[in-house]
């Protein structure tokens, strides 16, 4: 009997507590403390503690949207300049299109979106989803795209905050104003999207700072710890050597996203490129020796350079092959673009083709693209 009012006594003291926290809108601690009450009643309430449980879920699925419909919340601003210090961006229809990113990267994302699709069954073990995300790799790897479409699949707002509007010079201020954001896309139940973390997030060993990456350091370090399942951070950086070693152990996933392998180029190229390829060519695998001519590039430079192609097949009705030689040599500093091609498509297509169709192919003469084969070992 003692035992079972202790209990009750414990429970009423979580409720008290749960309102407090809902009075100072501090979603955290009223996901954990729910959770509590629910692990504490589960046994003699069931379907309170059920219910409790689907009442997170919900939370967590409608995101953004549930909170609109209590009234907008202003975007944060900073107080001396007045400039927004977060961009919104809404959600893809049916949730956008997966970047091309190799089988590892495709599984650990299919692995945390299944997270939240079994929110029911991780809370009825206790067990809370994965909060935060630090994404790493060099620049135009699909860091930023990838968090874009985890938010959609979630169908939650993005919301990315601007270091321009929220840094600043004054003492402190840097720091209140992370920390306005942080609390706006929690309280909006968003994805926020933390671009080149390196830079608040820095080692705090600079011996000519005043305090200012220490104190926002430390702010990073506490929100980490203590985001809301109704939301998630994710972070990326393009130099995580730079970063405090603290926030490393902040994070429920590190994920580096490498350079596209040949393979990946190649399906870049036929997501951009396949509807250029000419009748003649549909048996000679043209895009993969694009790709070879490629290889070492980032995934955002590939884009980059499949929309130029396409403009130049556009405005100056040049052949798919030609476009692209023509822009390989345009930016790159290699000026024997075309004399590779011909080694590289005779190495791979041997006999198959032809010296007078690389000729006709690169625009070279028939003697220059012996010349370039006969280097072949």
């Amino acid at each position: 009997m003692n035992k079972e009012l202790n209990k009750t006594d414990t429970t009423l003291k979580y409720i008290i507590d749960l309102v407090a926290a809902g009075i100072i809108g501090d979603t955290r601690k009223v996901e954990m403390i729910s959770l509590t009450i629910a692990r504490s009643i589960r046994k003699s309430n069931p379907e309170v503690a059920t219910s409790i449980q689907d009442l997170l879920v919900l939370n967590s699925s409608a995101g953004s949207s549930a909170v609109r419909s209590y009234g907008n919340i202003p975007i944060p601003t900073d107080n001396e300049t007045h400039l927004e210090m977060a961009r919104i961006i809404k959600p893809y229809p049916e949730g956008g299109v997966l970047p091309i990113f190799n089988e590892k990267v495709n599984d650990w994302i299919n692995d945390i979106l299944e997270e939240r699709e079994n929110l029911n069954t991780l809370l009825a073990f206790d067990i809370t989803p994965s909060t935060n995300l630090l994404l790493i790799g060099l620049p135009g790897t699909g860091k930023t795209m990838l968090a874009h479409y985890i938010a959609s699949r979630l169908n939650k707002n993005l919301v990315v905050m601007d270091l321009a509007s929220s840094i600043s010079n004054l003492m402190g201020k840097t720091g209140h104003n992370i920390k306005k954001v942080l609390n706006y896309a929690k309280e909006t139940g968003s994805i926020l999207l933390l671009d080149e973390f390196d830079a608040i997030a820095k080692k705090r060993d600079d011996q000519t700072d005043l305090g200012e990456i220490k104190r926002v350091v430390n702010v990073l370090l506490m929100e980490l710890e203590n985001w809301p399942i109704s939301s998630m951070l994710i972070a990326t950086s393009n130099h995580p050597e730079l970063l405090d070693k603290a926030i490393w152990r902040r994070f429920d996933h590190i994920m580096e996203i490498p350079l596209p392998s040949s393979e990946e180029i190649i399906k870049l190229l036929e997501q951009n490129l396949i509807q250029f390829v000419s009748e003649d060519l549909k048996n000679i695998s043209i895009l993969k020796l694009i790709a070879e001519l490629l290889n070492g590039k980032s995934a955002s430079d590939i884009c980059k350079f499949t929309n130029s192609v396409k403009r130049r097949i556009a405005l100056k009705n040049e052949e798919l092959i030609i476009a692209s030689l023509n822009e390989l040599e345009s930016y790159s500093t290699d000026k024997k673009i075309r004399g590779k091609f011909c080694i590289l498509a005779k190495e791979m297509l041997g006999k198959k083709i032809t010296v007078r169709k690389l000729s006709e192919m690169t625009g070279l003469s028939s003697a220059g693209v012996q010349h370039h084969i006969s280097k072949i070992k």
